[in-house]
């Protein structure tokens, strides 16, 4: 499914300041008077969060004065080791900013016009959100994007086996993984399929030794809701 947001108008503004603000479906994406003290006042705002983390994810990049921001704060705070990612759905403002060099691209990696599902397919990004990095919204993009943000925000990765096959980066557990059926879940293998197994492989032992550490917080696949 597609979930890109539907771009029914676009043009590029000249702030008072002499800045260019992206304007999508009559939407500023950077105030119209001052990019530069809007975009720094954001900034600001989220320091105490900066200095316990150094990777940062944005939702919404417009022209990126607020990256721009975000990456000098870092830069001042780190050094070089520092990360941040953005994610916006609008590829047109993306490749804009670019091409009018609006955009500090030191140590930012930027996801611009993929939809959920794809994001949600690449590791790098994957391993980035288990690392729990602090999260600022530009307001504008996520307001006029909500629909977006939040299907990426409340996003259910697939969970069956075949799914999570592609996922995986060592040999030995794809190949088991590819032994199982592949139509069902990760969890109706563990907990219903393999304990019925009269005989174990290696890899069998460990899936149920995951079994074991995860009842606690697994709900019953008995008489509980779905």
């Amino acid at each position: 499914m597609n979930n890109l947001p539907i771009i029914s108008s676009y043009e590029i503004r000249t702030s008072r300041t002499e800045q260019k603000v992206p304007v999508v479906n009559g939407v500023h994406l950077h105030s119209i008077y001052n990019p530069f003290k809007e975009a720094e006042s954001l900034i600001e705002s989220h320091l105490e969060v900066f200095k316990n983390k150094n990777e940062v994810l944005i939702l919404g990049l417009g022209f990126g004065y607020h990256v721009n921001f975000a990456i000098e704060k870092l830069q001042e705070l780190y050094g070089d080791n520092f990360k941040i990612i953005v994610i916006d759905p609008n590829r047109q403002v993306y490749e804009d900013g670019l091409r009018l060099d609006l955009i500090n691209k030191k140590n930012l990696l930027i996801y611009s016009g993929y939809n959920s599902k794809e994001l949600y397919s690449d590791l790098d990004l994957i391993h980035f959100l288990l690392r729990k990095p602090a999260m600022i919204a530009h307001p504008a993009s996520f307001n006029l994007y909500q629909v977006y943000f939040k299907d990426f925000l409340t996003f259910e990765a697939p969970t069956k086996i075949e799914d999570i096959i592609k996922f995986s980066e060592v040999n030995e557990v794809k190949k088991y993984l590819s032994s199982l059926d592949k139509e069902n879940t990760f969890d109706e293998e563990l907990f219903k399929n393999l304990p019925q197994k009269d005989h174990f492989s290696k890899m069998d032992f460990l899936a149920m030794a995951l079994v074991e550490m995860t009842k606690g917080s697994t709900p019953s696949t008995e008489g509980g809701n779905k």
